[in-house]
Formats: structure tokens, sequence, C-alpha cells
């Protein structure tokens, strides 16, 4: 992670009872099993679409380039994921 950038993922340690709310404390690894995890955005959607890619790729290869494009059922629009999900 470089400086000033956000890191990919935060983990939020639960306060037990005894403790008062605002002693919540942010992680960026996991420090037990109450830990939530919360995920940026815009990495979430860079994620899916390298998996997306990936998966048109194994589709070319199952079925062929001319299959592939000649029918939108084996692929998945990348580019059309990233602006639906970014909103």
């Amino acid at each position: 992670m470089k400086a000033n950038e956000a890191p990919k993922k935060i983990y939020i340690q639960l306060s037990t009872i005894e403790q008062l709310p605002h002693q919540n404390i942010v992680y960026t690894k996991p420090l037990a099993d109450n830990s939530i995890e919360y995920i940026c955005t815009d990495a979430f959607i860079e994620k899916a679409a390298e998996f997306l890619y990936n998966y048109n790729q194994k589709q070319v290869l199952k079925h062929g380039a001319r299959a592939t494009l000649g029918c939108g059922e084996y692929t998945i629009n990348v580019d059309e994921f990233r602006t639906y999900m970014k909103g």
C-alpha cells in the first residue's frame, strides 16, 4: 500500500459489552473471529471485473473465438459491468 492510498480491506474489531462503543478499532488484518471485513468498492469492482475477464478467456478457449463473438451468451461485457456497478 502506497502512502495516501486507502487499504483495499479493513477490519473492525468489535467491542465487548464492557468496552465503550467508541473503542472499536480499525485494522488492516483480521485479529479475531468477530472482526467485520469491509472492502473498498473500487477494489471489489476491479476484482470482479478481473474474474469476468478471465471467465471470458476460458469461454473463448472452450467454444472458440468465432462462436464466442457470434453468441453473447458465452461471454460477459466487462466494461458494461464496471459501468453498472459504479452506478
